[in-house]
């Protein structure tokens, strides 16, 4: 059997790839097969997790799945990828996702590249 231990997801409090990842799991009806580890930014966890992944030569990066025990895995459309192909469920077709993701997560992402450049242009 592939993973004889309930898969843990380490999910960053206020993360909009977090969100995602949690939608979909949730609308795909994928939610009670994961233990779940809610940390904010900062605290123990989240340094425990970041060392972790900086041990294994990784960038830390949120959401993180431990699939295998000892082994973290990150990418949020990576992660919505592995399960859904796993499940059988096609994540263009549910709708909260889709607008979460067309919507508020895409503005997101204008938001954090326009702070980006307005601090990049910030004499030092």
């Amino acid at each position: 059997m592939e993973n004889a231990i309930t898969p843990t997801l380490y999910l960053k409090r206020f993360c909009p790839f977090c969100l995602k990842l949690r939608i979909f799991l949730t609308e795909a009806g994928l939610e009670d097969g994961f233990d779940y580890v809610v940390f904010d930014d900062g605290d123990e966890t989240h340094q425990a997790l970041r060392a972790r992944m900086e041990a294994a030569g990784k960038t830390p990066s949120f959401p993180a799945a431990e699939l295998v025990p000892g082994e973290l895995e990150t990418g949020t459309d990576d992660l919505i990828a592995r399960f859904a192909q796993k499940n059988g469920t096609d994540p263009a077709s549910l709708p909260l996702l889709a607008y979460y993701t067309d919507g508020v997560f895409k503005r997101y992402g204008q938001m954090f590249q326009e702070i980006r450049a307005l601090k990049q242009a910030q004499p030092a």
